[in-house]
């Protein structure tokens, strides 16, 4: 069974993102904010979720918590549906859903097979704060003030519709994903960078 099958649809996803322009700026261009999001010990972002396989539909919650080489993603779909916690790294990652646990040691190849889907799971830490992935080639468009606008990597479309000024640095408050069928529609709500301090995962 696929893992997908494990997360109950809650809603039709709703109409297309409208593109917001930029007001904001950090006095960076994209080099420079490449440059502090890389060396950044950690950062946390919590949003919503929208998910369309071409076959089913889901809307939750999601946080994701990146620091240094660890990851942790929890979401959570209305009335705990569709709720799920993937943590770990690039080596070795584990998932934990409705009752049933998965230690995959080929993260990427494995979390594909789970979800059914093609799932680029080690680029998403820089896709998410507007960055290609600099291990993998890409086609990417830029917006005025610097910002990545569009990204084609991996077999993977990632449209950045509207940027926010968090902790200094602009970072995306909407992120379109798509690869065939699939789509993954991102808001994020919150946005925050890590001490050095507190860069540990809970």
């Amino acid at each position: 069974m696929r893992f997908w099958r494990v997360l109950l649809g809650a809603a039709l996803l709703a109409g297309c993102a409208h593109v917001t322009p930029v007001v904001e700026s950090d006095g960076l261009d994209f080099r420079e904010r490449q440059m502090r999001l890389t060396a950044l010990d950690g950062w946390e972002m919590r949003g919503r979720l929208a998910v369309d396989t071409g076959e089913r539909a889901f809307q939750a919650r999601f946080r994701w918590r990146q620091d240094a080489d660890s990851m942790l993603l929890a979401v959570n779909g209305p009335f705990g549906a569709g709720s799920f916690q993937i943590d770990g790294t690039d080596e070795e990652m584990t998932v934990r859903a409705r009752g049933e646990r998965w230690t995959l040691s080929d993260p990427e190849t494995e979390l594909s097979a789970l979800f059914g889907w093609w799932l680029p799971v080690g680029s998403l830490k820089d896709w998410l704060i507007g960055l290609p992935d600099t291990l993998f080639s890409a086609r990417t468009r830029f917006a005025r003030g610097g910002t990545l606008a569009a990204l084609e990597q991996r077999r993977w479309d990632v449209e950045y519709p509207e940027y926010r000024l968090s902790d200094g640095l602009l970072v995306p408050r909407k992120i379109d994903m798509s690869h065939g069928r699939l789509e993954l529609r991102l808001t994020v709500d919150s946005w925050n960078s890590l001490a050095p301090t507190a860069n540990a995962l809970n």
